[in-house]
């Protein structure tokens, strides 16, 4: 993305969102910075690339409603407590929010087995991404990392990092999609809630899928296919898996079997975990081309190839784009209206675990 301008709307108690003291942002609210590249989401700042550089706004250096201008520039992924920034020498740089430090990340621990710690030197780091618990740096040759324990996958060119809350997601050359972590909400995808702490284990439902792109949520995970179909799985308390009410809706039944717990799906009125992944059903089963997918904590957002943009789940503090109080949360897929006066072309999303970005061209 390059030269874009942003809209935000959701979560706002930090002053993530400088144009206004707000909390709450239920409908999309440009943010006042031009040419914008890139931007990362976190619960209580968001990160800015530009072309002048990387700003941080919301919490920072134990202040709310700051915006800083960072010197460091390129992609980024803000954690609560910190940001990792890459540099075009292939370094990878971790800033303290807490009282805005830098300190230069020398090693990493490679996520394969029986290998230790390594100079990233020679495969420079071009992404990073933040998980709450772990952070995940993809280098130039497709090797992930994971600080700061090892975790084996199969050797193939890794393209793609998706942090969740407690589990992460890869995403191949190939387009097959592995993941670890966590999988007591049903967000590995494997069909069951058994953890994969570790091996990065591949999604077999998505196997004869080529997926294109994925994202993670905090418990929930999403991805589009070749395609163009969105698939989506995990936790769905607020509907963010896009499941509507009635027969085209799917749970979760958990059923007890000799050995650990197993799920498996049926028609029923309401989702509570799916654990293999599903295609999301549209309105009126309308054909759709999914380009774009992001997932916060509760919530999902997909940008379509005409340019508009849906979302469901959480909308507790305006995340999706929508009030409140009219609409706390929605389990079906649902189209959010860019405010009036808003002409340009939608070219990307981002979520953040209460919010959301939509990039215009």
């Amino acid at each position: 993305m390059v030269n874009m301008k942003l809209l935000y709307c959701g979560y706002n108690g930090f002053g993530q969102c400088p144009t206004t003291r707000a909390s709450t942002l239920p409908q999309l609210t440009e943010f006042p910075v031009t040419g914008v590249k890139e931007v990362s989401l976190a619960w209580s700042c968001m990160v800015v690339l530009t072309d002048s550089g990387v700003r941080v706004s919301g919490f920072v250096g134990g202040e709310p409603h700051q915006l800083k201008q960072l010197t460091l520039p390129d992609a980024q992924q803000p954690q609560q407590r910190h940001v990792l920034v890459t540099v075009p020498s292939g370094d990878c740089w971790k800033f303290c929010i807490k009282n805005s430090s830098w300190r230069r990340l020398d090693h990493f621990t490679r996520v394969e087995r029986e290998l230790k710690h390594e100079d990233s030197g020679a495969d420079p780091i071009v992404r990073v991404c933040c998980g709450s618990t772990f952070d995940v740096a993809l280098s130039e040759s497709g090797r992930a990392f994971v600080l700061p324990s090892p975790i084996y996958h199969p050797g193939v060119r890794v393209t793609q990092v998706a942090c969740g809350n407690e589990h992460c997601l890869l995403l191949t050359e190939t387009g097959q999609v592995f993941s670890w972590g966590i999988g007591s909400r049903g967000q590995l995808g494997h069909g069951g809630l058994e953890n994969e702490q570790e091996i990065a284990r591949q999604v077999d439902s998505l196997a004869g899928l080529h997926v294109m792109l994925v994202a993670a949520g905090g418990w929930h995970s999403s991805a589009v296919t070749e395609c163009s179909d969105l698939y989506t799985w995990g936790w769905n308390q607020s509907g963010q898996l896009g499941f509507c009410t009635g027969k085209n809706t799917v749970r979760a039944k958990q059923e007890q079997t000799a050995g650990p717990k197993k799920l498996k799906t049926e028609y029923t009125d309401d989702v509570t975990i799916l654990s293999t992944p599903l295609p999301v059903i549209w309105p009126l089963e309308q054909e759709v081309n999914v380009k774009d997918v992001g997932c916060g904590s509760r919530h999902t957002i997909a940008l379509l190839d005409d340019g508009t943009v849906w979302g469901c789940g959480w909308n507790a503090y305006g995340q999706l784009g929508m009030s409140p109080e009219r609409v706390p949360s929605t389990w079906k897929i649902t189209r959010i209206e860019l405010p009036d006066g808003n002409s340009g072309v939608v070219t990307g999303i981002e979520c953040g675990a209460w919010s959301t970005v939509v990039f215009l061209a």
